[in-house]
């Protein structure tokens, strides 16, 4: 079981040399697989330079994967399993450094021996995706824009957008039919004691499920657990939100100074469903 690959420049089928393992399609455009171990579909022009220093970098790394967010590495394991799938293909869509490919490896192999994944990962930093190769994570990375994946329509099996936002419709159009996304949104309390320090007039809102036309909801579940952490660490989670370039130096220098020892992390996990030719999406705002 091999992926297919499409041409992001022109669309047309890309071929793999087997010496280089680079790709190219007919109209003679190439991508070459970089020595790191990762391969790269974007012109250097158009690559997009990532807000997070190498510090940055390694700090989410070191956090991530002292364990703190393994619950809901245990939770998205066990909706993957119940699939009921012995062979597909996986594709974390934004995937960074590459720690959710990792961890859901690992615990994939740990609950169902002899299960048979295809691994890949996209992300549109290259010190990111450096890093990712470099921590030895399983699968095809991809140096690439979120707006043209490599993929040929209809290829894969299953994709993660794990805390991210879901960029237009080619996560759907690499999707096979009846493939399915499983979505990690925060939920309404997520990080709600790092919020206060950010928000002044901070209120409970109800998470709204937007789903790309073309996909139905099959599953939601809920994910709530307690943190104990460092104010150090509590800034690396805030980094991993998309309001931490709301927080001013004393909001940071506030938290900095803080231990937090019941740190709400609230999540939603979406299963949904790619819809068969001819039939309507379903969405959902519970």
């Amino acid at each position: 079981m091999g992926l297919e690959f499409q041409c992001p420049t022109c669309g047309l089928a890309l071929k793999q040399h087997q010496s280089s393992q680079g790709f190219y399609c007919a109209n003679k455009h190439h991508f070459d697989r970089n020595p790191q171990g990762y391969w790269v579909f974007t012109q250097p022009q158009r690559q997009k330079p990532t807000g997070d220093s190498r510090q940055q970098v390694r700090a989410k790394r070191f956090l991530l994967e002292s364990g703190i967010f393994s619950p809901l590495i245990d939770k998205m394991a066990m909706m993957i399993l119940s699939l009921q799938k012995e062979e597909f293909s996986l594709l974390d869509y934004e995937c960074a450094e590459g720690f959710y490919l990792r961890a859901l490896s690992s615990k994939l192999a740990e609950l169902a021996n002899g299960i048979n994944v295809h691994y890949s990962g996209v992300a549109d930093a290259e010190n990111a995706v450096f890093a990712a190769a470099k921590a030895q994570t399983p699968g095809m990375l991809c140096l690439s824009t979120s707006k043209v994946l490599p993929f040929a329509d209809n290829s894969i099996d299953l994709v993660t957008v794990i805390d991210k936002p879901l960029k237009g419709k080619e996560c759907v159009r690499v999707l096979k039919e009846q493939g399915f996304m499983l979505l990690v949104l925060p939920g309404t309390r997520h990080l709600w004691q790092l919020k206060e320090h950010i928000y002044p007039d901070l209120t409970e809102k109800s998470v709204q499920i937007n789903l790309p036309s073309g996909l139905s909801i099959k599953e939601t579940q809920a994910l709530s657990f307690n943190l104990t952490v460092s104010g150090e660490q509590a800034l690396t989670l805030l980094d991993m939100t998309p309001y931490a370039w709301r927080a001013t130096d004393k909001m940071k220098h506030d938290i900095q100074a803080k231990h937090f020892e019941s740190l709400e992390v609230n999540f939603v996990l979406v299963l949904a469903q790619k819809c068969p030719y001819g039939s309507k999406s379903l969405k959902s705002n519970d």
